[in-house]
């Protein structure tokens, strides 16, 4: 016998001892085997244990429950529920059958089958802890709270932008959280000396669908641009949990591009079309791939794709240190840079060397744009409930820019201007922190800053948010 079909033989022969045993005991011992085996975690053997019994004697109550409790331990919700519901079937006073499926319907997720059938069993067996635990922890998840935002942003284009949103969310079951925000913006031009505050508002749904493993969020609302012209803004998101810790989201949304001065004198707004896999776990490995296609107001349009990738190498009690990489591509098929401004100097010989400002005109239109950055992420716990967050970026990035020329001539002006594209090279970085923290019972507060660096601007931002949770 050669060693491979040695080792496959001694793998068969617990295999084969285990089940003689089983087979030997009666229900009566083995079940009660069954049961030590499940208190000891061993979920899988008793699981085991518990369907050869259920072989021998399929009516026996104590081993479906069993089998349905061990199954609900490992985390298979649907099937343990069936188990519990076939239970209930043969006797719609069983409590413990009862407990059991409501809590596999509390540990999916589905908060309101489980509210519903925990107050049921909490009516008619006050004595029993478990069932008013969790009806209180549900209660707990759904209150509501209040939330006031401020954002600012100061970049060297120059421009000047701040927004004040309040946000009140609340639920109309378990399942169903709404949230209604309300509030204005401010933009500023410092070289034109133009400003503009406008309002906007937006509600938005979102529902879960625990068995199914969806999360779907709407949104509608309307804005008012600088221009003075009001349009909808909104969307909806179908989020696929694939894991507890991963998901697959496919996105259309509606809404507002106010990132550049030149915005102020138009009302700016995009489609997008978009999907992408995220994965987070804390103190694990993040990662994300979104890919998407945008339809601009003025029928320009354009493509991306970026992805990140972060990996725990310090995972303390306290503090959590990551190090990955991101990339992104992008394109559009028609650049808004446009020229701005000329001006001109003397140089020897008479001729005149001319310098060209431009902008882009409504939004951002990078075409043939590739990035890669690493980054350093950190994540500190302070005390019980702070939390203090940091994060450095820097990259490598070329992009096709548009230029103007002439370089010079003979006279102050150039006469024809004409333009080209080329290609350059740029370094963009990003360093960013963040504190959040509890102030007072039901009160939190999170604050944070950020330095951004790009191809055309260089950005400073401040945000800061009041959560009073009810």
């Amino acid at each position: 016998m050669d060693g491979t079909r040695a080792q496959g033989w001694w793998a068969i022969v617990p295999a084969l001892a285990f089940y003689s045993v089983a087979v030997a005991q009666t229900p009566t011992d083995a079940l009660h085997r069954a049961q030590q085996l499940a208190w000891k975690k061993q979920f899988a053997v008793a699981e085991r244990l518990y369907r050869q019994i259920l072989g021998q004697t399929p009516e026996s109550h104590d081993a479906k429950l069993g089998l349905a409790q061990v199954v609900l331990w490992q985390g298979h919700y649907a099937e343990a529920r069936r188990l519990f519901e076939e239970l209930l079937h043969r006797n719609r006073g069983d409590v413990d059958a009862a407990e059991g499926a409501a809590t596999a319907a509390y540990w999916q997720g589905d908060f309101r089958t489980a509210e519903r059938e925990f107050t049921a069993i909490a009516a008619a067996h006050p004595d029993r802890r478990f069932p008013r635990q969790a009806l209180a922890e549900i209660k707990s998840a759904t209150h509501g709270d209040i939330r006031a935002m401020l954002d600012g942003v100061r970049d060297d284009q120059p421009y000047r932008a701040a927004r004040m949103t309040v946000t009140v969310s609340s639920f109309s079951d378990p399942l169903t959280r709404w949230d209604v925000s309300g509030g204005g913006y401010r933009l500023t031009d410092p070289d034109r000396k133009i400003a503009r505050t406008e309002p906007f508002v937006t509600i938005s749904n979102e529902i879960v669908l625990p068995w199914q493993k969806l999360t779907i969020t709407s949104t509608a609302g309307a804005l008012r641009f600088p221009d003075g012209v009001t349009r909808p803004i909104g969307g909806i998101s179908v989020a696929h949990h694939l894991t507890p810790n991963s998901s697959m989201t496919a996105t259309i949304d509606h809404r507002e591009l106010l990132t550049n001065a030149s915005s102020m004198t138009t009302h700016p707004n995009v489609t997008r079309f978009a999907g992408s896999w995220t994965r987070y776990a804390a103190k694990s490995w993040l990662a994300g791939v979104e890919i998407g296609h945008q339809t601009y107001y003025d029928h320009n349009r354009g493509h991306y794709a970026q992805g990140y990738a972060l990996w725990p190498v310090v995972k303390g009690r306290q503090t959590t240190l990551w190090f990955g990489a991101s990339a992104a591509a992008r394109d559009t098929r028609e650049t808004r840079f446009e020229l701005d401004a000329i001006s001109s100097s003397r140089i020897a010989g008479g001729d005149f060397a001319y310098s060209y400002r431009g902008s882009y005109r409504g939004y951002w239109t990078p075409q043939d744009f590739r990035e890669v950055r690493a980054i350093v992420s950190i994540a500190r716990t302070i005390g019980a409930n702070a939390e203090l967050k940091a994060q450095a970026e820097r990259g490598f990035a070329r992009d096709q820019a548009r230029g103007f020329g002439p370089a010079s001539g003979r006279s102050p002006l150039p006469s024809p201007i004409f333009d080209f594209d080329f290609h350059r090279v740029f370094h963009p970085y990003r360093l960013s922190a963040a504190i959040s923290s509890p102030i007072a019972a039901g009160f939190r507060v999170e604050c944070g800053i950020e330095r951004a660096v790009t191809s055309f601007y260089a950005a400073n931002a401040v945000r800061a948010s009041l959560v009073r949770h009810r």
